[in-house]
């Protein structure tokens, strides 16, 4: 019965090693997720002003989050 709660205590203690994470990866994802929503935001304003059309805003989007995702990947 000892062996069996040790082995639980010691599996139980290695999953929890592996499932912490780097605070600045963490920050940098939450980073990037609200440049996402800042620009969808920003495009999502101008399309309900009527200054752009829809073609025109989802070109935006586009172009947007392929240059965020890039600065991601750096």
């Amino acid at each position: 019965m000892k062996k069996a709660m040790i082995l639980g205590l010691l599996l139980f203690g290695m999953m929890t090693q592996a499932a912490t994470t780097d605070p600045v990866e963490e920050a940098k994802k939450k980073q990037y997720e609200y440049l996402k929503k800042a620009k969808y935001f920003e495009i999502r304003a101008e399309l309900a002003a009527g200054n752009i059309t829809l073609e025109e805003a989802q070109a935006r989007w586009q172009k947007a989050i392929d240059k965020i995702r890039k600065e991601e990947g750096k």
